[in-house]
């Protein structure tokens, strides 16, 4: 019986694939972009806390806007702001890049699971890429009203004539992340993105996580409800981003205790990204 011959085709295609992820395991250990890294955990750390304080403020009936523009917003217009927002948006986009080349590490026990981890990084990395281009597009224009120019484009987006399809599909979106950080803290998952810990530092880190997991997806949940509530029922009073969904809480029974709650887990979510900076696993 002979061999069958190679095929150089895909041999070549099985070498690039392996010469791709070696680059992305060489990026992935690179002290800069890890550094970086860490720094983009505390910058998001600070956004969430930020939204978490406004959200405390409008249960208590003062102002302020609950979502990444107004926390940026009040970034831009506290002390060297504007040098925040720049070192943010960079370290953001190191953020995503390490995320990215995350995927190169990921293991399971079978193919589909791996599949969905390595995806599950590449949306992360997309995430913070996403916050990234808002915190640089307030920091761009943060001494000409950077946030309207934001709200602008949002605006024309869901005015576009495919705008309810894309709520529709941007609201389930939304609420399929809020599962699954539900589900996430819940099950203790993040427990992996984190070094071996013990004791009080253990017990601390774990109920920052497990709480702001959670209440981050409430949140979501919310957020995304309202926006298929507006794609479905073509109603742009439901139109909003996490904001919106924060101060629908207050319409509910016992919303201003429900807001509360929810507002000290986004803080207890900025509290555990903090920690996992200083616990970054890989």
């Amino acid at each position: 019986m002979t061999d069958l011959p190679a095929d150089p085709v895909a041999d070549r295609v099985v070498e690039a694939r392996e010469r791709m992820k070696q680059a992305a395991q060489r990026a992935h250990r690179n002290r800069s972009v890890r550094a970086s890294a860490r720094i983009g955990l505390l910058a998001n750390g600070l956004v969430h806390a930020l939204i978490g304080g406004i959200g405390l403020r409008i249960a208590n009936g003062q102002p302020g806007e609950a979502d990444q523009l107004g926390a940026l917003s009040a970034i831009a217009n506290g002390p060297g702001g504007l040098a925040v927002l720049w070192l943010s948006t960079v370290s953001l986009w190191g953020l995503a890049l390490w995320q990215g080349t995350n995927a190169a590490f990921s293991v399971a026990p079978n193919r589909r699971i791996l599949v969905f981890r390595r995806c599950l990084n590449v949306g992360k990395a997309l995430g913070f890429a996403l916050l990234g281009l808002v915190t640089f597009a307030v920091a761009l224009g943060a001494r000409s009203g950077g946030p309207e120019v934001v709200r602008e484009a949002d605006a024309a987006i869901v005015e576009s004539p495919v705008g309810l399809f894309l709520l529709l599909a941007i609201g389930t979106t939304v609420g399929i992340i809020g599962g699954g950080l539900l589900w996430r803290g819940l099950r203790r998952n993040f427990r992996e993105e984190l070094r071996y810990l013990w004791g009080p530092t253990k017990v601390v880190v774990l109920t920052l996580g497990v709480f702001g997991h959670v209440a981050k997806g409430i949140a979501f949940l919310v957020t995304g409800s309202l926006l298929v509530a507006a794609a479905v029922f073509a109603d742009s009073r439901w139109v909003g981003g996490l904001d919106a969904g924060l101060r629908y809480l207050l319409t509910l029974q016992s919303g201003p205790v429900l807001l509360n709650v929810v507002a000290a887990g986004l803080i207890a979510f900025g509290l555990y990204l903090v920690a996992r900076a200083a616990f970054l696993r890989h």
